[in-house]
Formats: structure tokens, sequence, C-alpha cells
């Protein structure tokens, strides 16, 4: 029986990250305040934010037989994440180069053309088929049934909503968790909250939708519409927040934590995880999350 409790399935990248006061205009030069090259994605995101908040997690994706592939498995190896479930491709590992302004609190991303992902292979599936819970993002999603996997066959099936989910079927997940503005999309004639209700009640499952700086909002059958606050940390980028939020809320509910104060400690572990240039290096321990809510009742 495999000891892992989390598998996340997706996206794995390397990204290069620059730190800049302002965007360049046309031909210009600005000088950066710092440059990072790190981990992303968001299965490996969420991946890293598990493992530092105590959960066995492994990760399933494809990378490419280059420098940049070694560099994902050593990150993998440093956070001890499971990855036996990693297929190797024939196209270069997946990356960006990211700038981040420090004018706007935004960021400008060039993402290298995806590569092919391959069939998962027979160590993702078994991981998959025993795992407590399978977390994916927009390319894992479209590989649960290569697992044989479907909602109620099983482990609880998790989903960061990342792109393209206004026709998403959310019945075929326990977990959906959209931005407010994708909520929005999805039911353009309905308020926020009615919005979440229709969504929770149509699929049968729980959605919480991440809100940036007003925390997260959640419907679900067994709680009816409930919120958690955000925090406030000095922000140096907010490159993988969400990602780290879908790890955080999951790691949560697996100690035993009832939704609405998993959704305020995955707020914080989101919020802390902004110092960082990078969406990983920042990412709390459970002893650094307490630590902080301790300090911040």
């Amino acid at each position: 029986m495999s000891h892992i409790e989390v598998v996340c399935v997706g996206v794995i990248t390397i990204d290069t990250i620059a730190l800049v006061d302002f965007y360049p205009a046309e031909d210009e030069r600005v000088l950066a305040k710092e440059i990072v090259r790190a981990g992303g994605g968001p299965a490996a995101v969420a991946a890293v934010a598990l493992t530092r908040l105590g959960i066995q997690t492994a990760i399933a994706g494809t990378i490419g037989d280059d420098a940049d592939g070694a560099e994902v498995m050593k990150i993998f190896a440093r956070e001890n994440i499971d990855t036996t479930g990693i297929s190797i491709g024939e196209s270069a590992t997946s990356g960006s180069v990211i700038v981040a302004s420090r004018e706007h609190n935004t960021r400008a991303i060039s993402t290298r053309q995806p590569m092919k992902q391959q069939a998962l292979n027979l160590g993702a599936k078994d991981l998959m088929r025993q795992a407590r819970w399978v977390h994916v993002d927009h390319v894992g999603v479209t590989q649960l049934a290569e697992a044989g996997l479907a909602r109620g066959m099983g482990p609880l099936i998790s989903f960061d909503a990342g792109y393209g989910v206004e026709e998403f079927d959310s019945s075929m997940v326990d977990l959906f968790v959209p931005t407010d503005r994708q909520i929005a999309a999805r039911y353009p004639n309905l308020d926020f909250a009615a919005a979440l209700e229709e969504d929770a009640t149509h699929a049968g499952n729980t959605v919480v939708a991440t809100r940036g700086s007003e925390g997260s909002t959640a419907f679900s059958p067994d709680t009816g519409l409930i919120t958690a606050p955000s925090f406030k940390v000095e922000v140096k980028s907010t490159l993988g927040a969400g990602d780290v939020f879908h790890g955080a809320l999951i790691a949560q509910l697996i100690h035993g934590h009832p939704l609405q104060e998993a959704m305020r400690r995955a707020n914080a572990v989101a919020a802390l995880s902004c110092r960082g240039l990078d969406g990983q290096s920042m990412i709390p321990t459970t002893t650094e999350l307490n630590e902080y809510l301790e300090a911040h009742i």
C-alpha cells in the first residue's frame, strides 16, 4: 500500500523570474532588482506546498531530457516529493520568462511552447488510485480517465481551475477551486454568492473561490456560504499564490480542519508565499504557519 496521500498531476516548469521597478518600454533597458530561476507549474507548486505542510506527496507529469528537467528533479528531491509518476518527453522541459513589476504589482509572462504530455506511466496510475486525494490542473484533469479514475472511484479529486473553465462540468470533481472572475464568467447573470451556491448545489460538491486580497469564499451542501479573511504581508510577487492556496487547502483538510478554518489557513500560506519572488521559496512549514497565525490572531 502506498504511503502517498496526495498525487498532483499536471504542468511542471522551470521559470526565470525578474523583479523590476517598472516594465520597460519598447527598446528600453531596465535594471532588475532580482533575478531567480525556480520551479513552477500549477501542479508542481501545489505539490511543494503540500510537502512543506507535512503531507506525503507525489507528482505526475512530463519533463524533458535536458538540464531544466534535471533541475526539476533536484527540486523535487530536495522537497521530498515522490517522482515515480514523472515521464520524460522528447521536447524541452516547459518553462517561462516572467517579469514582475513593483510599480503595478503585476507580472508579464512569456511561455515556451508547451511540451506534449506523455501518457501517464504505470507508477503514476498506481499512486493516483491509492492516494487519498488527486489534485489536477488544466492539463492533469484531462488525464483522469487515462488513470481509470472518476469521482467516487477512490480518491477525492481536486481541480485547480486555471484556464477555460466556463463550460467545465464541475460535478467531475469533489473540490472545485476557481477564481472569483471565473465564477463570474460561468454565471454572468448571477451575483457572486448565488453563483457559488448554484455551482456547488448542481455538482453536489464543494466550491471554493479565491478572491486575491479579499480572501476566499466557499459553498458546500454541508456548510452553506462561508468566507475566510486574507492576510497582509510585504508582497514581493504574487506569482504562484493561487497554486500554493490549492495545495495548502488540501493539506489543511487532510490535517482535519473544518472547511472554513482550512480556507483561513490556506489564505495565510498563500499570503506568506508572496514574500518571495518565485512561487515556492517562501511557502511556510506547518510550524511557521502556526507561529504566524498565533502572532496575528
